[in-house]
């Protein structure tokens, strides 16, 4: 195990870092296998996110939305009765809900969740478990 700071070697990759320090870390690679392997990793990670295919949205999707969008308020305001703070609440209760479904199917979450957690090294075991948009709403 080495002591060189990890994010050293993704300024290396950015091209970001002091040239003492350049110096120092190729000359660190020569002989730290660990390195060189984190390093790769790095760079196959940043040419995937480079080079991911975007699903791109229907052409038709805005019209979609926007009937459904239409129907949901043609119910509202066919209801005898507004919504109440609460109702309104619960909407966007399962909104969020919806939402936090939906990001586990993203691309790359993990890769994001992970970084997240080396960030907060202050938190408990409870809260690392749960994703950051999990902690928001509490699910």
């Amino acid at each position: 195990m080495c002591n060189i700071d990890k994010d050293l070697l993704q300024k290396y990759l950015d091209k970001d870092i002091d040239p003492l320090e350049k110096i120092l870390l190729e000359n660190h690679l020569l002989n730290c296998s660990q390195c060189r392997k984190d390093l790769n990793q790095l760079k196959i990670m940043e040419w995937d996110l480079n080079n991911i295919d975007l699903a791109k949205a229907p052409k038709d999707l805005a019209n979609v939305r926007n009937t459904v969008l239409d129907k949901c308020f043609e119910t509202i305001d066919k209801r005898d009765n507004s919504l109440t703070s609460k109702d309104i609440i619960d909407l966007q209760y399962k909104n969020l809900k919806n939402t936090v479904s939906f990001i586990n199917y993203i691309p790359g979450k993990t890769i994001v969740e992970s970084a997240f957690k080396k960030a907060t090294t202050k938190d408990t075991k409870e809260t690392k478990s749960k994703s950051l948009i999990s902690k928001i709403i509490g699910l």
